[in-house]
């Protein structure tokens, strides 16, 4: 079998639809042209952060025939309070005959992560083992805690949780946000850059629908929000917290902000749970009287370069392409 030869993916809209081509004819979950195009502006396009990564994935290809493509996504984290590019891997797919003469193309995704942060959220079972092998940083475990909502959960929760500070308000439109307090537990370690473009990039994603809350000052300032999407639980209509960021030093304004919640009237109704989610070491809903918890099993992995170890991470459930 002639050999494979891997090649940067160079995007315009003659590679983009060669790409798509075999996407579709590969997929697995029957996703059409159409979705694929739209992801694709989503990821390049539409992106707020892809003027500050190049890179936009790699080619496998076998006497020119296309057999496999490892993508790359455009983003922005926060180190010690300061912007800095990473990217996020994506649909790292190939044609089974050629599963072997593709790793080259992660061992190029290693060599990235040697300069920048990469995050991957959404690898294979067999990809996992060779990340951990690879020494990726693996943040595989959640504890999710479960509220009640409506009347339920003003019984339950009602006069447990703070109020929003005189000035602050919710808003449910992401256009609304003209600033973002920067501060907050992130600003002494790693978590992802918010800015008002990235709140709207993520919550416009084609590939699940994302219901944004956030508390504003009276200058439209973003002190607080989380981002929220349809779920069930155990077949129970629910929400779940992908998202949450905070300026603030404390948890109060994001209790407060749960608490909204809670009492209904903020989300679309007909849903009876939310659940938020915390890694280890994040304390954010320590001390919020919830329902039930327990841990659940994720598939987080973080590639830091030297200088970005040992950094206190804050994780949120929606990074990598995780809901993109």
């Amino acid at each position: 079998m002639p050999a494979c030869q891997i090649e940067d993916y160079q995007d315009n809209e003659a590679a983009r639809e060669e790409l798509i081509s075999w996407l579709v004819a590969t997929d697995t979950h029957g996703l059409d042209g159409n979705i694929w195009r739209r992801r694709m502006a989503h990821w390049w396009d539409e992106n707020p952060f892809s003027a500050l990564c190049p890179e936009r994935g790699w080619l496998l290809r076998q006497e020119g025939r296309l057999v496999g493509f490892l993508g790359l996504i455009p983003v922005c984290y926060a180190v010690h309070g300061k912007p800095t590019p990473a990217y996020m891997a994506s649909t790292w797919r190939v044609d089974e005959p050629h599963r072997n003469a593709s790793l080259p193309m992660f061992m190029r995704l290693r060599r990235l992560g040697a300069q920048h942060l990469v995050v991957d959220s959404t690898p294979t079972p067999d990809v996992q083992q060779l990340m951990r092998r690879c020494g990726w940083v693996a943040c595989c475990e959640v504890r999710k805690h479960f509220l009640e909502l409506g009347w339920a959960g003003r019984l339950l929760h009602g006069g447990c949780v703070p109020s929003l500070s005189p000035g602050l308000r919710l808003i449910r439109d992401p256009a609304e946000v003209r600033a973002v307090a920067q501060g907050g537990r992130a600003a002494d370690g790693l978590g992802k850059w918010v800015t008002p473009e990235s709140v709207r990039w993520f919550t416009s994603s084609p590939m699940r629908r994302h219901v944004f809350v956030g508390v504003v000052d009276a200058e439209s300032c973003l002190t607080s929000h989380l981002v929220c999407t349809p779920t069930r639980v155990q077949g129970v209509p629910a929400w779940l917290a992908v998202d949450h960021f905070t300026a603030r030093t404390s948890n109060a304004e994001l209790h407060a902000l749960v608490g909204a919640l809670v009492g209904g009237g903020v989300l679309p109704g007909g849903r009876l749970l939310l659940s938020v989610a915390a890694f280890p070491e994040d304390s954010t809903w320590d001390g919020l009287r919830c329902l039930h918890s327990r841990p659940e099993q994720v598939c987080h992995y973080f590639l830091l370069p030297e200088g970005l170890r040992g950094l206190r991470q804050h994780t949120v459930l929606a990074e990598g392409d995780w809901g993109l």
